[in-house]
């Protein structure tokens, strides 16, 4: 994951990432399991066969590692050099070859119209909210005319027990970013980036949201 403002998130981050992937996977149980999870965002970037993709917000980039199975080129993104060690870890022992990239999700070191698909996955929401569409506006540059944005995080969960627990989490473990997120209009953000084609789907009692959007 990038751009991380927060310094006690950023050490966190460099210290667990070896056990980043089994806490993912723990988490996501609840929600019918990480694997099924990952396999709704990848479908959203599909068709990838011949693609350029850039995941954002990379972490130990198991996205880029679906994204390679499919017959992506992927360049994993991150801030954190922990994540991009484990992530290099995981492609060689899957053999599978990924590009990793360490910077600032606000200034993506690459040129104008390169890729084919952006993923940005689980990692909007540990941004200060007024760089989020500065993110975006990335985002949009470097993809080509016709390419497609997907975005994975959470949503405002329905009012009741999801909104509990979602609430509870984030006092817990994410903090005020979290917060502010949920309340974000990201559909007015993403469009008023440049991105036209929205579409918006929610999942597991509107905790999630994934969308898509390209740029034409």
């Amino acid at each position: 994951m990038s751009h991380r403002p927060r310094v006690s998130h950023s050490i966190l981050y460099e210290w667990f990432a070896p056990l980043y992937d089994l806490g993912v996977w723990l988490l996501a149980l609840p929600l019918g399991g990480e694997a099924a999870i990952r396999e709704k965002v990848i479908e959203k970037a599909s068709p990838l066969n011949g693609m350029k993709t850039l995941e954002i917000f990379s972490g130990t980039a198991s996205l880029s590692l679906l994204a390679a199975r499919r017959g992506a080129s992927p360049i994993a993104f991150d801030i954190s050099t922990g994540m991009l060690k484990a992530a290099r870890f995981k492609a060689a022992r899957s053999d599978l070859k990924l590009n990793l990239v360490r910077g600032d999700a606000a200034m993506l070191p690459f040129g104008e119209g390169e890729f084919d698909r952006v993923i940005v996955s689980m990692g909007l929401h540990e941004t200060e909210p007024s760089t989020v569409p500065q993110i975006l506006k990335e985002s949009y540059r470097v993809l080509k005319d016709g390419g497609r944005l997907i975005l994975f995080d959470f949503y405002g969960a329905e009012e009741g027990g999801p909104r509990v627990m979602q609430s509870l989490f984030f006092t817990f473990a994410e903090g005020e970013t979290a917060k502010a997120w949920v309340r974000t209009d990201v559909q007015a953000i993403v469009s008023g980036t440049g991105f036209k084609n929205f579409k918006r789907e929610f999942l597991h009692r509107r905790a999630f949201q994934l969308l898509t959007a390209e740029k034409r």
